[in-house]
């Protein structure tokens, strides 16, 4: 085949593709929960063809002009290498030399097809530079098609730019599909704004889909509307697919409604998949049905995966059932990921197995996170062994993690327990050069731990130090105070500071009742 009929031939479907609208409007349905359009923009590019003043350029339209006339001319050969040129920069994430492209083939006078445009505004959008994305919208040579403008509105929603979403639907040269309301809806859900989408809604001129009725449902489940929720998925005009049956069950075991959720379950007419399972074990695992998680495993009809395993292995090990949780751990047919490893190594220092629990640390097969690290400061910080976790401070920092409050409460409380308020103190002082701001949960975790060494008076004088830095005591660090006096035999004492806060307003009378009857 000649080097012509191949110029000839990719030409001619290019230019069919620029005039072809039913093309482009194949890409506005859904195939599942994401929009077909959206997972295949990326592959509409015109066809690769041989840059112009180049070896096989020259060949290509020599033979052209002495052979076939009717073959395009290199006008026709620069606008399909230009758009082309502009396609390939936006599917690898490079967007202003995109625009460049565009700009030359806009600037030699041609005017590119809204295929070209869309790619560029969806590269724009992705790359979080939405106002980019709306200045070239608005200076379009050509029409914007349906979904030109799905994904600049997806571009606004994921920006929060709602009211600028919703300026743009109203004014909607073309009619708006399915997709375009369902992206709309999910911007305004995540928002918040519950009403507005409850109004799209129903002011909807197409058909709803499974992705409409997700987006609602999840919208519903979020924002505690379960019950509303519920109804409308039991008015659905469409047959409900896993992800739907997915969302609903999460917000049901979410909400503690394990009857419910079973039966739903028991009424799915589509066949579940790992994560109906993984919902399924979580909820009931949290519900304390941790015989029942371990038969529904045994009996699943799908392969477990990693999540399944760090599910079941923080069910076991929240119910003490340790041995039971490594032998499973053992068995594992995936590999265990950061989660599994975080998971059991808190179960591991929750039963005071700390070198076992070190052990698995060293031994370790993927990168350990954030997490990990606060798991094992916290197991070392409980078991006063202070300067090793220091240790590991330095070495998080070595490896590029970065420290947060989790990290320093674990060292500024176990610093408290061991007595030492100064080194406490100290690490308090260094938090603004970090970056991080303590709150009430470091200060009372610090009183906590000196009333439990028997070290009130320490207590007391922190409680002072707190003050003159501007935070203001809750009634926890008040019940903690009182709590540590009575039990180091000053009862009447305790008793008669608390009547003092009752007086002075600082606590509940309700709870300063409930604290003096010895139940806080």
């Amino acid at each position: 085949m000649s080097l012509q009929h191949h110029l000839q031939t990719p030409i001619s479907q290019f230019q069919s593709l620029q005039s072809n609208h039913k093309f482009i409007t194949n890409f506005t349905s859904y195939s599942c929960l994401k929009p077909r359009w959206e997972s295949s923009i990326s592959q509409i590019q015109p066809p690769k063809l041989p840059a112009p003043n180049t070896p096989v350029w020259r060949r290509a339209t020599s033979r052209r002009a002495k052979n076939h006339r009717n073959l395009p001319s290199s006008d026709q050969i620069d606008v399909a290498f230009r758009e082309t040129e502009i396609h390939e920069y936006c599917k690898v994430g490079r967007p202003k030399e995109a625009a460049r492209a565009l700009q030359i083939l806009e600037e030699s006078g041609a005017v590119p097809n809204v295929i070209t445009y869309t790619v560029l505004i969806r590269s724009y959008c992705k790359d979080q530079n939405v106002d980019k994305a709306l200045q070239l919208f608005y200076r379009m040579k050509v029409d914007p098609n349906v979904v030109t403008y799905s994904i600049l509105l997806k571009g606004l929603c994921d920006s929060g730019k709602l009211d600028k979403a919703l300026e743009m639907f109203d004014r909607m040269k073309v009619a708006p599909d399915v997709v375009t309301y369902n992206t709309l809806l999910k911007g305004l859900f995540n928002s918040g704004k519950m009403d507005k989408a409850l109004e799209v809604l129903h002011q909807m001129k197409v058909v709803p889909n499974e992705v409409t009725y997700n987006t609602l449902l999840k919208g519903l489940r979020d924002s505690g509307k379960l019950d509303k929720a519920l109804e409308v998925f039991n008015r659905m005009e469409v047959a409900p697919n896993v992800v739907i049956y997915n969302t609903l069950l999460k917000g049901l075991f979410d909400a503690g409604k394990l009857d419910k959720a079973l039966d739903v379950l028991d009424q799915m007419k589509v066949a579940p998949n790992e994560v109906t399972y993984n919902t399924l074990l979580k909820g009931l695992c949290y519900s304390g049905k941790l015989d029942k998680a371990l038969e529904v495993f045994v009996r699943m009809k799908v392969a477990p995966n990693v999540v399944t395993y760090s599910t079941l292995l923080k069910g076991l090990c929240d119910s003490g059932k340790l041995d039971e949780a490594l032998e499973m751990f053992d068995q594992m047919k995936v590999a265990p990921n950061v989660v599994t490893y975080n998971t059991l190594m808190t179960g591991l220092f929750n039963s005071g197995k700390l070198d076992k629990a070190i052990e698995m640390f060293d031994q370790m097969k993927v990168a350990p996170n954030v997490v990990t690290y606060n798991t094992l400061m916290m197991g070392l910080c409980d078991s006063g062994k202070i300067e090793q976790g220091r240790e590991l401070l330095d070495e998080m920092k070595d490896k590029g993690l970065k420290p947060d409050i989790v990290t320093y409460t674990s060292l500024v409380t176990g610093h408290a327990r061991e007595g030492n308020l100064d080194e406490a103190i100290d690490l308090l002082e260094g938090f603004k050069n970090l970056g991080i701001t303590p709150d009430m949960i470091i200060f009372n975790s610090i009183m906590s731990g000196l009333c439990k060494t028997r070290q009130t008076d320490r207590a007391i004088d922190f409680l002072g130090y707190m003050v003159s830095k501007g935070w203001k005591p809750d009634e926890e660090s008040y019940g903690i105070l009182i709590k540590g006096i009575a039990t180091e035999g000053l009862a009447k004492d305790a008793r008669m500071l608390l009547k003092k806060l009752d007086a002075r307003g600082l606590v509940r009378r309700a709870w300063a009742k409930r604290l003096l009857q010895g139940s806080p």
